[in-house]
């Protein structure tokens, strides 16, 4: 399926780098590509690559190795089943949401510009956190220093109206890129690894790939501060697929900026209208809608998981999203060193006293389980490729924790893991139910993927 717009939006072609036409078979590429694509599925067609399989694909090699760019291709998200066996104009569009909601999002940026007199480019140069911490002093409005200009504390409640939620600017992932720094949602180096948006729409740098095993040499990052993920507790060389799904993970610090900049861009959009200033339970729930793309665009560049089809990957997707953002809110506590805080995606630091005073019943419930998980994890000493692995046993498990009930008898360790995935998916449904409480009052949008995620899943319970 192909939608145009205008070609005056400047995005790049993430096969060859060319001028992109439009949205062919998954994502936004060039007429070129997109014609080639679609003859290559047609036709059958088999190549054979005369060197490496390494060519390199931009706008004025593209035609010197077919076999290297088919493949670059299907890596950078194009979909062989949105091909027509028949030939007919007109592909099967799985990706029709997503489509509308970017070119909305592409002419807000545009007239953004326009209007603003400032160029919101595709690729910003990266964030310092200087840079986001200013960004983000005036994008959450109800958040005070604790002991420097970065640690911030809630000081106010969590109770709002719905006039106070933004109906304009929305920006997926995608659509705000920032340049390549350090790489998992929150985690690790200055690396380019084979991570895409959820519309595939990072530069060609991202589409390299290495070897699996290059990756043993990994360095993490938390909280600004580089270093180097601890030797696995069995003290063994890691197993090529362990390095595999761990080359996959994202740059938190690259989701960090992006998240960042849409605040920020949100809160300029605000000012400029007559709407009210978002509530901190309102921006919560635009970080968390922001960070839940990131998530499915990491399951969609997953070892095994894009090779799925579509209406399977939306099933999982439809499953586990919940377990699988929690999950990313807790792994950052349990690597966060300060008890009395909590560390967001941004950067920014919550006062955990604060927020238990004013959260409520339900919240605090919450949050006291999820620190009480937390510490637990903690003991654990888990490192990140564990939790990479933690989330891929997520992903793949629609069965639910007592499908792996006799799995982890001959390791203890593992079973410790099993059991705590079972106090996650505690956390992950009262999380559902809380969101749905506060939607059934008016105070979350109905165009948020977290809703529409939320109720989708519901319809298949």
């Amino acid at each position: 399926m192909e939608c145009i717009y205008g070609v005056d939006l400047e995005e790049l072609c993430p096969v060859c780098g060319d001028n992109v036409s439009g949205y062919h078979y998954g994502l936004l590429t060039c007429e070129s590509c997109k014609g080639f694509f679609k003859r290559t599925v047609q036709n059958n067609k088999r190549y054979t690559c005369a060197e490496s399989q390494e060519c390199k694909i931009d706008k004025t090699q593209r035609k010197r190795c077919p076999f290297c760019r088919f493949q670059k291709c299907l890596t950078v998200g194009m979909r062989l089943e949105a091909v027509r066996a028949d030939r007919m104009r007109g592909g099967r569009n799985k990706f029709g949401p997503m489509y509308k909601r970017d070119r909305a999002l592409k002419q807000q940026k545009k007239t953004l510009n326009r209007e603003s007199g400032v160029k919101v480019e595709s690729m910003p140069p990266v964030m310092s956190p200087d840079q986001t911490d200013y960004a983000l002093s005036n994008t959450l409005p109800n958040l005070t220093d604790i002991s420097t200009p970065k640690n911030i504390m809630l000081n106010m409640p969590f109770s709002n109206t719905s006039a106070e939620y933004e109906q304009g600017l929305y920006t997926t992932p995608g659509c705000i890129s920032i340049g390549s720094h350090s790489p998992l949602q929150s985690q690790y180096p200055h690396q380019s690894l084979p991570c895409r948006t959820i519309k595939s729409e990072f530069p060609d740098h991202y589409a390299s790939s290495s070897s699996p095993g290059s990756t043993g040499g990994y360095t993490y990052t938390y909280q600004n501060h580089t270093i180097n993920s601890p030797t696995p507790h069995t003290g063994l060389d890691l197993p090529a697929l362990v390095l595999e799904i761990v080359h996959c993970e994202q740059d938190e610090l690259l989701v960090r900026s992006k998240i960042s900049t849409h605040l920020a861009l949100l809160q300029q959009n605000q000012s400029s209208g007559s709407n009210e200033a978002l509530s901190t339970f309102a921006i919560m729930c635009h970080i968390a809608d922001q960070t839940l793309f990131f998530i499915v665009e990491w399951a969609r560049s997953c070892s095994f998981f894009k090779k799925l089809k579509v209406g399977d990957q939306m099933k999982l997707l439809q499953n586990c999203w919940s377990e699988l953002l929690v999950l990313d809110f807790i792994s950052r506590q349990v690597h966060h060193d300060e008890q009395d805080t909590i560390l967001l995606i941004t950067g920014q630091k919550v006062g955990l006293t604060s927020l238990l005073t004013q959260a409520g019943v339900i919240l605090g419930e919450f949050v006291r389980g999820a620190q009480q998980l937390v510490q637990s994890l903690q003991k654990l000493h888990l490192d990140c490729r564990e939790i990479t692995c933690f989330k891929y046993l997520i992903l793949f498990n629609p069965g639910g924790p007592d499908f792996f009930a006799d799995t982890g008898r001959g390791d203890p360790r593992f079973s410790q893991l099993l059991l705590h995935l079972r106090e996650l998916r505690v956390l992950s449904t009262q999380a559902e139910d809380y969101l749905s409480y506060k939607h059934l009052n008016g105070e979350v949008p109905c165009n948020k993927l977290l809703i529409e995620m939320l109720y989708a899943k519901r319809a298949c319970d």
